[in-house]
């Protein structure tokens, strides 16, 4: 354990979370796990009605993740309800899990690929995502054979006494724990060994990961998998934990030797949708930033990387009617950005367009009434498999600004004066260096040159 997360003070609010959640598993203990399930599936289908923004959310995501298998709003529906049904199924199965041996697990428990983990001279990476019952390999380590051992790179817990039995739990389960803010010397030591350690990377790595495609679209990927294999020289496999009637299947394959991180996210991706209503996808994976909505904070630029997705970063436009060198702005966007598609609000004054696939006129009348402007952006959202990410409203109009960020757009970018409903606004510019200068200004990440405007 981190000296942070060791010295972090325990207090009256954490005893009675420990109380709670060590009664939920004495409780839950009472019972056979395919009754757990059956009542997180409960649990699941309310926490749906009860909480629109991790429905949005779950929408959103999984339109990203079907966007290049582009299906109907009722199967995305279908399959954001059964997305609540099994977290809610696969949170309380972990919880009563925790508390099993491997011999009463075993019934529940169908493993695929068991050979991949197998000693050979070498330890073994595991790369898995957010799915199915996460407790199910920690339990493994015991009951896929004696002569696998391992570990598992994990977050500390908030709640230190949790994170401390949690920890605990894991050793006796013969695995080990290795914080994230550690390092990687004793997960590499343990791997250099011949054991195994898994690492959770389906989550955002922020400024720390690597720009690849992950679904089609480019998003800041962990490069840890690979990047530990190759200092341990080790191989690696991807793990995938499905719901089936009666249990989870457990499903291991095996993975390129060297392979990059655009490699490993592809083999992650193709695990993942062995079931996708069995992953976890109430994390904003693919979440754009509120003020540079084209960036990532990573070191690289998203230029070259982005010309590999296939899956656009959609933006609706407007521009100003009476300065057509406003266009300028969307051109260096598209140079900057090449996966973008724009969305541009026509009310038939817009100045000539470039010919470019990646921009669409919408039509709309930027008089009509402030209630209309909800169908206007969902007009526009719906008219691609992919949702829309922000909104980049270079004419100013309040209104519709208002109306992208009920709507759920994170980042809504004006033209005119700051403050709400803009999550960022720039003064006009003069001349088509300051437009541009506008677009590199949603990708920046050092302090800007002075406006040329």
């Amino acid at each position: 354990m981190t000296d942070a997360v060791a010295a972090k003070p325990v207090t009256f609010a954490h005893r009675v979370e420990f109380a709670f959640y060590r009664g939920l598993e004495r409780l839950l203990a009472e019972a056979p796990l395919d009754v757990v399930a059956v009542a997180g599936e409960t649990l699941g289908r309310v926490a749906r009605r009860l909480s629109p923004k991790h429905r949005r959310l779950a929408t959103r995501n999984l339109r990203i993740a079907t966007a290049n298998h582009p299906t109907d709003e009722a199967a995305i529906a279908a399959l954001v309800n059964e997305t609540f049904r099994r977290a809610g199924a696969n949170l309380l199965a972990s919880l009563r899990t925790a508390v099993m041996t491997p011999e009463e697990i075993e019934p529940y428990l169908e493993v695929e690929g068991q050979t991949h983990l197998r000693p050979n001279g070498s330890g073994t990476v595991i790369v898995c995502a957010h799915m199915g019952n996460w407790e199910m390999l920690a339990q493994a380590y015991r009951s896929l054979g004696d002569d696998i051992h391992g570990g598992t790179l994990y977050r500390p817990l908030a709640n230190p006494l949790i994170d401390q039995m949690v920890r605990a739990r894991r050793r006796n389960q013969g695995a080990e724990v290795f914080s994230k803010f550690d390092g990687f010397h004793a997960p590499a030591a343990t791997l250099r060994d011949g054991s195994v350690v898994a690492v959770l990377s389906d989550q955002r790595a922020g400024g720390h990961g690597e720009l690849v495609p992950f679904f089609g679209r480019l998003s800041s990927c962990s490069p840890l998998p690979s990047l530990l294999a190759r200092r341990a020289r080790a191989r690696m496999v991807i793990l995938s934990i499905s719901s089936i009637s009666g249990g989870w299947r457990m499903r291991i394959r095996p993975v390129r030797a060297k392979a990059d991180t655009a490699e490993v996210m592809d083999e992650l991706e193709t695990a993942m949708r062995d079931s996708l209503s069995d992953v976890f996808w109430f994390h904003d994976r693919w979440r754009v930033d509120a003020v540079r909505p084209l960036h990532f904070y990573t070191k690289a630029l998203p230029t070259e990387p982005a010309k590999l997705a296939r899956v656009p970063t959609r933006a609706l436009v407007t521009l100003p009617p009476d300065d057509p060198s406003a266009v300028a702005a969307l051109v260096r966007l598209l140079e900057i950005r090449p996966d973008a598609r724009l969305d541009v609000l026509d009310d038939g004054r817009l100045p000539e367009l470039p010919h470019d696939d990646r921009i669409a006129r919408v039509e709309w009348d930027p008089d009509c009434p402030p209630e209309h402007l909800p169908a206007v952006l969902r007009r526009s959202d719906e008219s691609q498999p992919a949702p829309l990410d922000f909104a980049l409203l270079l004419d100013g109009h309040r209104d519709l600004a208002r109306a992208a960020r009920k709507f759920g757009l994170r980042a809504v970018i004006g033209v005119g004066s700051p403050g709400k409903p803009w999550t960022r606004a720039f003064e006009r510019p003069a001349h088509v260096d300051g437009w541009r200068w506008l677009a590199d200004e949603l990708l920046r990440k050092t302090p800007p040159p002075a406006n040329p405007s």
